[in-house]
């Protein structure tokens, strides 16, 4: 398959659209296909299949939209291949789940993903956002740098069965000019 390019993104072969509740059980898929992929070797297995459970099964999913959590799928000539949800905390967004099938990594589709929500939120009049992302996933730091997120802060907290998020504070501000490109 012929990738398009990432900037001029055509609606019928590249596009971010708003998930419908329809569309949560594919995140769930979508999540858990990704996750076994990319994290057994930062956070293992056990851990994995945790977070899985707890924030990634469908009845987690449709409590987080019913709560204002707004989810876009990430579609290439009509097929998902990643997602993202961001809510509303205070005056900035927080961005709080980023996904792109591994297959399509290093082609700048994570970019444009990060770029297209980001200028989802600065519809709403957002111009900051800010996320967690695991200390140790330096593939995702990487690209969260190079889209403009800088690392504010540290902070590791428990979530049960023994598990802890180790994660790095990230901040992008100045989101509002995205929608000038």
């Amino acid at each position: 398959m012929s990738l398009p390019a990432c900037h001029s993104a055509e609606p019928n072969r590249l596009s971010l659209d708003p998930a419908e509740p329809d569309d949560l059980p594919g995140i769930a898929a979508l999540a858990e296909s990704i996750w076994w992929r990319c994290y057994p070797p930062i956070i293992g297995s056990a851990q994995v299949h945790y977070m899985l459970g707890r924030g990634y099964a469908l009845p987690a999913l449709r409590e987080a939209q019913q709560n204002g959590t707004r989810f876009s799928l990430l579609r290439i000539v009509g097929v998902p291949i990643g997602f993202s949800a961001w809510r509303h905390e205070s005056d900035m967004a927080f961005l709080d789940k980023l996904y792109l099938d591994p297959s399509f990594h290093g082609k700048g589709l994570g970019h444009w993903l990060i770029d297209a929500s980001c200028r989802q939120m600065a519809v709403e009049g957002l111009d900051q956002v800010r996320l967690r992302v695991n200390r140790h996933n330096h593939p995702a730091i990487r690209a969260y740098e190079r889209a403009g997120f800088f690392v504010s802060g540290s902070d590791c907290q428990p979530i049960g069965n023994g598990f802890v998020m180790d994660d790095y504070l990230m901040y992008r501000t100045g989101i509002l000019g995205l929608l000038l490109d």
